[in-house]
């Protein structure tokens, strides 16, 4: 394959994976320690039932456009957009140093940067908007699942279902981001603003948590 056919593939890898591959024939697929970080368009149905396709599309293309610039300018992976959701982890391919703290200053950009993102522009209100971020630290395994034509690179274990279970909490709770214990012991000063909540439950897990949650 020569150097034009790899760039034009790599538009359609992500970055993390195609630099990886630029160093190595194969991604290694193993158990890590990884921070999984959720993100999902709040209101989405709403934003999209009275619009043509067409400015759906383009609200959501500035969307991913802005989150992936976010997980990339932190040393985070995108595995996979879905629509308006996101899913992103910190610490593989390869590993990260302080992948907490960068997964909850990711979170806050992307919260930040988001709700910048203006979807009515010549309206009377300038309407933004706005977004649930989840963050888990834990074990996961990493790696390619084999698709019929392809390969997808991706997380998969109980840190990727407490990250995305935890996103789902944004909106009972009404706050823009929500990380786990784990997560906050390590990210240190990066929690700062965030409010500890005891005895949580959270569906599909049997023992309640402990949780933080960013207020807005």
């Amino acid at each position: 394959m020569n150097q034009e056919e790899k760039q034009a593939l790599r538009q359609y890898v992500p970055g993390a994976i195609a630099d990886e591959l630029d160093r190595n024939d194969e991604i290694i697929s193993e158990e890590r320690e990884v921070s999984v970080l959720f993100a999902d368009i709040r209101g989405y149905s709403s934003i999209s039932e009275n619009r043509k396709a067409e400015e759906v599309f383009e609200i959501v293309n500035r969307y991913t456009e802005t989150v992936s610039a976010v997980v990339r300018r932190h040393g985070g992976s995108v595995v996979e957009f879905n629509g308006d959701g996101m899913m992103a982890v910190f610490g593989a391919p390869r590993e990260l140093a302080a992948k907490e703290k960068a997964a909850v200053e990711a979170g806050r950009a992307i919260v930040r940067e988001v709700g910048e993102i203006e979807i009515d522009e010549a309206g009377p209100e300038n309407l933004t908007l706005s977004v649930g971020v989840g963050v888990a630290t834990g074990n996961a395994f990493v790696g390619n699942i084999r698709a019929v034509d392809r390969m997808i690179w991706s997380a998969i274990g109980n840190t990727t279902n407490r990250a995305a279970r935890l996103e789902g909490l944004t909106r009972p709770l009404d706050v823009p981001m929500v990380i786990d214990d784990f997560t906050q012991q390590a990210a240190g000063n990066a929690c700062e603003g965030f409010v500890q909540r005891d005895d949580v439950s959270i569906k599909g897990i049997r023992k309640t948590v402990t949780i933080h949650i960013l207020e807005e």
